[in-house]
C-alpha cells in the first residue's frame, strides 16, 4: 500500500526537459513557462494543484533552470512551499527524480510540467491510498494506437513501454502517479519506460482509471491547438 494514511500534500513536477518538440517555442523559453491565458503554463497548473489541496512542491528542473525559479520562486505568492532541485546535466525524467530524492517525502504525487492538471486530484489520491501497490498510475483510454503505451491487468500495470508500446496495449498513462520514495532506491533507470516498466514487471504498478481524455501541451501542436481550443 502507498505509504500514506493521509492525502498527500507533496506533488513533484518534472520541469527539466528541452523541449524538442515544442519547435521554436522553446528555443528561449522553458515549456514550463509557455504562456497559457497570459500566464505561465507551470504557474496556471500549481494554482490548480493548490486547490486540490497540495501545499509542497518539488521542481525537478535543468533547461532553462533560472527561468523556472524566477518565475516560480518560493511558492509563496501561489499559497505554496516549492523547492527547485535542478539537475547537474540531463539525466531523464526519472534520473532528475533520483537526484530530487534528498528532498522528496516518504510518498508523493508526480506529474509533468506540460500536463494540463485535469484530473480530480482528489479523487485520484484517494484511489490510490485505497490501493494495495507502492506505486499507482492514473491511465485512460489512448486516443491513438500509437500512443498506447499501458498494458492493464485487471488493478494494475502489468507492462510500460514506448516506441513500440506492449502489444495489446489500449491505454495510456496520463501523466500523475502516486510513488514511495523507496522505490527509487529499489529500480534503476532514468526514462519512465525504464522505471515503470520495471515496476510492472514486478507487479508493484497498480492502475486507476480516469474516464475523461487526457490533455497536454507537450508538442508545438498541441500547445497550438491548446490555445485555440483548450483541448488536446
Amino acid at each position: 500500500m502507498v505509504a500514506w494514511t493521509e492525502p498527500p500534500t507533496t506533488l513533484v513536477v518534472l520541469a527539466g526537459g528541452r523541449g524538442t518538440r515544442m519547435g521554436p517555442y522553446t528555443r528561449t523559453t522553458a515549456k514550463a513557462l509557455l504562456p497559457v491565458d497570459g500566464e505561465p503554463f507551470l504557474v496556471a497548473a500549481l494554482r490548480r494543484y493548490r486547490a486540490a489541496g497540495i501545499t509542497d512542491v518539488v521542481l525537478c528542473t535543468g533547461h532553462y533552470a533560472d527561468q523556472v525559479k524566477k518565475a516560480v520562486g518560493d511558492g509563496a505568492a501561489l499559497g505554496l512551499r516549492v523547492t527547485h532541485s535542478a539537475e547537474p546535466e540531463p539525466l531523464g525524467p526519472i534520473g532528475a527524480l533520483r537526484h530530487a530524492r534528498p528532498l522528496l517525502p516518504e510518498a508523493y504525487l508526480l506529474t509533468y510540467c506540460d500536463v494540463v492538471p485535469t484530473i480530480d486530484v482528489r479523487a485520484f489520491t484517494a484511489a490510490a491510498t485505497a490501493d494495495v501497490h507502492p506505486a499507482v498510475m492514473a491511465v485512460g483510454t489512448a486516443p491513438t494506437p500509437s500512443e498506447a503505451n499501458v498494458l492493464l491487468s485487471g488493478p494494475r500495470v502489468s507492462a510500460y513501454a514506448k516506441s513500440p508500446p506492449p502489444p495489446g496495449a489500449t491505454h495510456c498513462d496520463r501523466g500523475l502517479l502516486a510513488l514511495e520514495r523507496r522505490l527509487l532506491d529499489r529500480y534503476p533507470g532514468r526514462t519512465e519506460a525504464e522505471f515503470y516498466g520495471a515496476l510492472a514487471r514486478r507487479g508493484e504498478l497498480g492502475a486507476v482509471r480516469i474516464g475523461a481524455p487526457g490533455t497536454d501541451i507537450g508538442t508545438a501542436h498541441r500547445y497550438e491547438r491548446y490555445l485555440r481550443t483548450g483541448e488536446k
